[in-house]
């Protein structure tokens, strides 16, 4: 399987480099600055599991990279757009498009593009960073979870699963890949703004029972939403969201960290998707809204 990983940041580095040590045949579609950067230093990822350095392929051009059967999108939400377009060209009947974005409306962005059959739906989970010159600095987790829009368990679904698998990265299978990334969702639009906001760690969260009822309150807006474009979350997902944030207290959010290096946040397709959605089905997210408006005044 021939992979093209658009973007080599946290995640698509991190991953990216797995797969690479691991002999598959992968590229990476970067921007000039990276693609020089990758060929004069490589790519080195400093890991809980372990320090490596692979020297992988790379291009500007995805034309470049030859005959594509999975691509893998590993860049933000808002640079999206920009990337289909770039990518559409390669793309055949035969191409599969593996999304790893936050958010939930990647993959309609994908198939109004390339098609209702290409996209296949993925959710990274991974605390990592982009901390230099081909450097990644992996924190904690570091597992993908696939799916396809349909809930089948279809050959390419099986096929990317057990590539993943061999090549050392955890993985599993979802039948509502739409209800895993809502479940994501809950955690990203609470977690990731309030960061932000209070310029400090996950702990800080935590650590206040205030905060703490700002993320149940958010979160249950969250799944108001979910539930009106007919993705049924459990009960109990607001405090999973807060309890599996224990193992990562002591980190910056992703967010955070877009937003101290003065580049682009996802507010608008966390936050802001949920303010749009609920007010176009008539549900109050006065939650969310709040947080969204204190994260685009931060900007």
């Amino acid at each position: 399987m021939r992979i093209l990983m658009v973007g080599a940041g946290a995640v698509g580095g991190y991953f990216g480099a797995l797969l690479v040590r691991a002999g598959v045949d992968l590229t990476f579609l970067v921007r000039p600055e990276t693609d020089e950067e990758l060929k004069e230093s490589g790519l080195r990822v400093k890991s809980i599991n372990g320090d490596f350095e692979v020297r992988p392929k790379s291009v500007t051009d995805p034309q470049a990279a030859g005959a594509i059967d999975l691509v893998i999108l590993a860049v933000k939400c808002y640079d999206i757009d920009e990337v289909l377009a770039t990518i559409k060209p390669i793309v055949s009947a035969q191409t599969s498009v593996l999304t790893l974005q936050n958010g939930v409306e990647t993959e309609e962005r994908v198939r109004s593009v390339l098609g209702p059959d290409s996209v296949l739906a993925g959710v990274a989970f991974i605390t990592a960073r982009k901390a230099g010159l081909g450097l990644i600095e992996h924190f904690c987790r570091g597992k993908i979870t696939l799916g396809e829009l349909s809930g089948r368990k279809t050959d390419r679904l099986l096929s990317i699963y057990n590539l993943l698998i061999q090549s050392g990265i955890p993985t599993t299978l979802s039948e509502d890949i739409r209800q895993t990334k809502w479940e994501k969702l809950c955690w990203n639009a609470t977690f990731n703004p309030l960061s932000v906001i209070l310029n400090d760690r996950v702990r800080v969260v935590l650590e206040s029972e205030e905060l703490l009822e700002v993320v149940r309150g958010g979160g249950r807006e969250i799944v108001s939403v979910a539930a009106s474009m007919g993705v049924k979350l459990s009960d109990r997902v607001v405090e999973e969201t807060i309890s599996v944030s224990e193992q990562f207290r002591d980190f910056y959010t992703s967010m955070y960290e877009d937003f101290i290096a003065g580049k682009e946040t996802e507010i608008e397709y966390l936050n802001g998707y949920i303010v749009r959605q609920g007010k176009a089905k008539g549900i109050a997210t006065p939650f969310n809204y709040t947080l969204y408006a204190l994260v685009k005044a931060s900007l």
